[in-house]
């Protein structure tokens, strides 16, 4: 079993919550390096802070500056640019901390 999933299901459940997204579904796992594992959430509600949320297990959750796939293939070092924003610390934070984090301006 995904060890994941429960953790994902448990963020999806609060991003809804939080109306951030229309439904509570579960982001697929994504495999795009034999070595990690990554997942996307689409905030697709009007007022989401961020387009997409991504969780990857080395780095943990940033924001994503598009709804199209914001996980490259292969990919070894983690995104930065405008837009891109890690959240919360450590790879799996409480989803609290994860929405607290979105909540809060950039500092």
């Amino acid at each position: 079993m995904d060890l994941a999933g429960p953790y994902l299901s448990d963020v999806a459940t609060a991003l809804h919550r939080a109306g951030w997204t229309t439904t509570e579904a579960v982001p697929d796992v994504q495999h795009p390096a034999d070595d990690h594992v990554v997942a996307v959430l689409v905030l697709d509600a009007e007022q989401a802070p961020a387009p997409a949320l991504v969780w990857d297990e080395r780095y943990g959750w940033r924001t994503a500056t598009s709804r199209r796939p914001p996980v490259a293939r292969g990919a070894v070092l983690p995104p930065e640019g405008d837009g891109v924003r890690y959240l919360a610390t450590g790879t799996t934070p409480p989803p609290t901390a994860l929405v607290d984090a979105l909540t809060t301006p950039d500092a």
